[in-house]
């Protein structure tokens, strides 16, 4: 009669040990998940960051030449998207990003640094290809509209996207102090540099930091 008894008692036993153990392997797996979640985020964080710095620090060995004056920003800004009047005096939204590197170049018919430095962001955009680069020209404060379509039209700048901001609003909130000014912006919407004063834009620097910017990014990716 003790038989049974045995049987059922290392049955339940049996039982018992199957429970824990399957309890215990879900904690297990939990546990394990839980570290490689974190571990993962971890190693992303640190990739990313570590990335950043380091691509900071390689965009200076570009600021030389006509460049020498480039400001490299040791964290990327920011940028939202802004209204701007377009060649038709309508108001236009500007987006940046959408996987483009952009320069935004701030102008005035004026200023002759600015008139003298513009067809070189013109043949910047032949030089790069603008399967993912563009180039936009703001005319900051009070510009003629004839003028400014005289001097396109005399020297071909086919490949730059006019805009103008008659009030300044937008050289004011981009911190716009002289001109020319020129913002290069990554494929995020950030500006990572900026530059006071002319320059040849269509120079061996130049060039070879648009396309750091680019492949960089598609490296990411």
């Amino acid at each position: 009669s003790a038989h049974p008894t045995l049987h059922l008692t290392l049955t339940f036993l049996s039982y018992l040990l199957t429970i824990l153990f399957k309890q215990t392997m879900q904690a297990v797996i939990m546990k394990i998940t839980t570290i490689l979640i974190y571990a993962t985020l971890y190693c992303y964080a640190n990739i990313s960051f570590s990335h950043e710095n380091h691509d900071s620090k390689i965009l200076h060995k570009y600021a030389t030449g006509s460049l020498k004056n480039l400001i490299i920003h040791s964290k990327p800004k920011p940028l939202p998207e802004f209204v701007l009047l377009g060649v038709d005096n309508t108001s236009k939204i500007v987006k940046l990003g959408s996987e483009q590197v952009t320069v935004i170049n701030f102008w005035a018919t004026w200023c002759a640094p600015c008139r003298e430095e513009m067809p070189s962001l013109n043949e910047l955009t032949q030089s790069i290809g603008m399967d993912n680069f563009s180039v936009i020209v703001v005319a900051a404060g009070r510009n003629s509209e004839k003028v400014i379509n005289e001097f396109f039209l005399k020297h071909k700048l086919l490949n730059l996207d006019s805009y103008k901001d008659p009030k300044g609003k937008i050289s004011s909130a981009l911190s716009i102090l002289g001109l020319p000014t020129t913002i290069i912006v990554d494929q995020h919407s950030n500006e990572v540099a900026r530059l006071v004063g002319g320059a040849n834009w269509n120079s061996v620097p130049a060039i070879q930091l648009i396309r750091h910017l680019i492949s960089d990014h598609t490296k990411l990716k």
